[in-house]
């Protein structure tokens, strides 16, 4: 069966495309150098770290860091617990901090990230799952996870003992009352003084039960001593004082497992007992015991793409008849269509027989983030706004030195959206057009920090259209939030961006 890992378990913060030597992150972890070798083969086949060859796009680097060739730097945002160790990345737009002393926005930070990492993968069992070699080397935080989310949802599985009562609390059974009383006649009417009731109780004895009190139990005992109920904001259980070995080896408590799985037809309750029957025979977990268990992602920048998705009310996806503008020509009789959809595409052709000959669809282009706003509401044409967006995970510099901005090609694709919609931000009046990049920050307001142009590149444009891509720091807490929350931005923040 599963055990728990000792209690002396040491908490480090290391943020983000930091960048470390053997040396280094066995100082920083306080480990010996041999030890670092082993942790840094073990998080790189786990997706945490990476080896960096000198080839990788410094649009990603944090602010001013430059990392030498042949360091591991760490493309993870979540946590890894190896062996005694448990290390949190914390996301690179928060400042850096003293590794063994956190302080309380960092940790206030972290949790709120991990709830935002649940609600972009649906569960915490299933973003643990998603290592890149599949539930293997990961399945014990995402077992332990998974029966603490099913305990949190159903509580714990039951089987309920039906009994017939004297004159109980439940339901009359007027069957047996009939068979087994005589009335006392009154008018002509029946009236039984003693009757029969049916009492539906749960079978506290029952082995599933019991087992599955102690698992829980056990889990939670585990999540507690290794911090991870603090920063998944987990609550503590406590059902049983048993242990899980008090129920007998794993070939019996299996047997058992599976004669009741057989007789079980709530769906809830097989995937309990299939969880179950996994946690004491232990598979695939015994080989892996010195893996490491993570939970997080090496793709943070799509979460913050879905978050700012959420915080601007996203439009891309929404048929043009519902934007709460009157269509007009040439878009008046496209109400079913959806705003992705108005974007034209490329058009193949192909060569041959002295003739050209039209080829089928091909994809065309896709913004991250489109919304429409106005003075008469959310959407409103004839003086309102109509704004292209782009969600970067970038941490940039601006100065002397450019660094960690999106590249040549994103701001060419954002001028490339501009012109794509011009016939339909033309045709409905809109007054201004907004095009931005956003990215997060650690701050409390939203930032203006700059803005791009491509003169002698892209043509010059005349009102609405704009000659510039802005730049905004957005509070990545604030945006969080709202996607947490499945809500926009507060207004005064939305103004600040898109007016």
């Amino acid at each position: 069966m599963p055990t728990v890992r000792s209690s002396a378990m040491r908490t480090v913060y290391i943020r983000e495309r930091s960048f470390h030597s053997p040396v280094s992150l066995a100082r920083t972890l306080g480990i010996g150098l041999d030890d670092a070798d082993r942790y840094i083969a073990l998080l790189c086949a786990h997706g945490v770290l990476r080896l960096r060859t000198g080839d990788e796009p410094k649009e990603y680097d944090p602010l001013g860091e430059s990392a030498p060739r042949g360091t591991y730097q760490f493309v993870y945002v979540g946590l890894a617990l190896v062996e005694s160790v448990c290390i949190v990345v914390y996301p690179k737009y928060l400042p850096e901090i003293d590794p063994k002393r956190p302080d309380d926005a960092t940790c206030a930070a972290m949790s709120q990230v991990f709830r935002v990492l649940r609600k972009s993968g649906g569960s915490y069992a299933s973003i643990a799952a998603a290592t890149e070699e599949g539930m293997g080397a990961n399945d014990r935080l995402a077992l332990m996870l998974s029966l603490l989310e099913m305990y949190d949802e159903y509580g714990v599985y039951s089987n309920y003992v039906r009994t017939i009562a004297d004159n109980g609390s439940g339901n009359i059974s007027w069957e047996r009352t009939i068979a087994a009383n005589l009335p006392f006649v009154r008018d002509g009417r029946p009236i039984y003084f003693d009757y029969k009731t049916v009492e539906t109780d749960a079978d506290a004895s029952d082995f599933v039960t019991r087992l599955h009190r102690a698992v829980l139990t056990e889990c939670s005992r585990f999540m507690q001593e290794s911090g991870l109920a603090q920063l998944l904001a987990l609550d503590e259980v406590w059902l049983s004082d048993s242990s899980v070995a008090d129920f007998g080896d794993a070939d019996f408590v299996a047997y058992r497992l599976e004669r009741e799985r057989a007789v079980q037809f709530v769906t809830w309750k097989q995937d309990v007992i299939d969880l179950l029957v996994r946690y004491v025979r232990d598979e695939g977990m015994s080989a892996t015991s010195d893996a490491p268990l993570c939970l997080g992602t090496s793709s943070f920048h799509h979460v913050w793409e879905t978050a700012c998705k959420v915080a601007f009310g996203d439009v891309l996806a929404v048929r043009l008849g519902e934007l709460g503008i009157e269509l007009a020509p040439p878009f008046a009789g496209m109400a079913e269509k959806r705003l992705i959809d108005v974007i034209p595409r490329p058009e193949w052709a192909a060569l041959g027989a002295g003739e050209e000959r039209a080829c089928g669809e091909v994809a065309t282009l896709i913004p991250d983030i489109v919304t429409v706003r106005g003075a008469g509401g959310r959407a409103a044409a004839g003086g309102g706004t109509f704004a292209i967006l782009d969600a970067k995970y970038y941490t940039p510099l601006l100065g002397e030195r450019v660094g960690g901005v999106p590249g040549v090609e994103s701001v060419t694709k954002q001028f490339l959206y501009q012109a794509a919609y011009r016939d339909f931000v033309l045709a409905h009046g809109f007054s201004r057009v907004v095009n931005a990049f956003l990215v997060p920050s650690c701050g409390d307001a939203v930032e203006h920090l700059g803005r791009v142009r491509f003169p002698g590149v892209i043509a010059a444009e005349e009102p609405p259209f704009s000659n510039e891509v802005e730049l905004y720091a957005l509070p990545a807490e604030a945006v969080f939030d709202a996607y947490v929350g499945g809500r926009e931005l507060d207004a005064a923040r939305l103004a600040e961006v898109v007016g």
